[in-house]
């Protein structure tokens, strides 16, 4: 029967080349890719900021159509006309989305008003659907990149345990060798 010799220093050597590489591959690759993970979260987080605010957006366009409304129909019940500076603080209001009123609002001139506003709003509402979708492929993306880390995670331990056990092995090589 033929018995199997291998060098100490040998499996000291493998272990301790297992244990650098574990580390190694902990250090450099699993770390980068938990902070590329971890990007991705903020970029998630951002877009759901992104998507409130837009959202306050379209509610306050509907606000002012709704303001735009209930003045034209108070100037179309009363014989007073809509006074300027009531006319021009609201359009300051709608500048910002590029939607313009007459000075003299009346339900004929309101009809463009709110071709604008609805204009507005569903371009809003596009950035928020783009928005979503854009989350989506993140939340895939870092699904696909935890699945990575978790995965290179356990063969580093993996490397880890198989070198410690390697380096082991010379501790009991010695024990046979004294016994022999």
């Amino acid at each position: 029967m033929r018995k199997w010799f291998v060098l100490t220093w040998a499996l000291v050597a493998t272990g301790l080349l297992l244990n650098i590489l574990s580390a190694l591959m902990t250090n450099f690759y699993i770390e980068g890719t938990t902070v590329e993970a971890n990007r991705l979260v903020q970029q998630q987080h951002g877009n759901d900021k992104l998507i409130s605010l837009t959202w306050q957006q379209i509610e306050s366009l509907e606000q002012k159509k709704e303001l735009v409304l209930i003045l034209v129909s108070m100037s179309e019940t009363s014989p007073a006309s809509l006074p300027v500076s009531v006319a021009q603080e609201l359009q300051r209001q709608l500048e910002h989305w590029q939607v313009s009123i007459s000075a003299a609002l009346s339900a004929e001139s309101v009809q463009h008003t709110m071709t604008a506003v609805n204009a507005e709003q569903a371009l809003l509402r596009d950035k928020i659907n783009q928005l979503f979708i854009e989350n989506l492929a993140l939340n895939s993306e870092y699904t696909q990149r935890m699945t990575t880390i978790s995965g290179l995670r356990s063969l580093a331990l993996f490397l880890q345990i198989i070198g410690l056990a390697l380096i082991l092995a010379r501790d009991l090589s010695r024990r046979q060798d004294r016994k022999a």
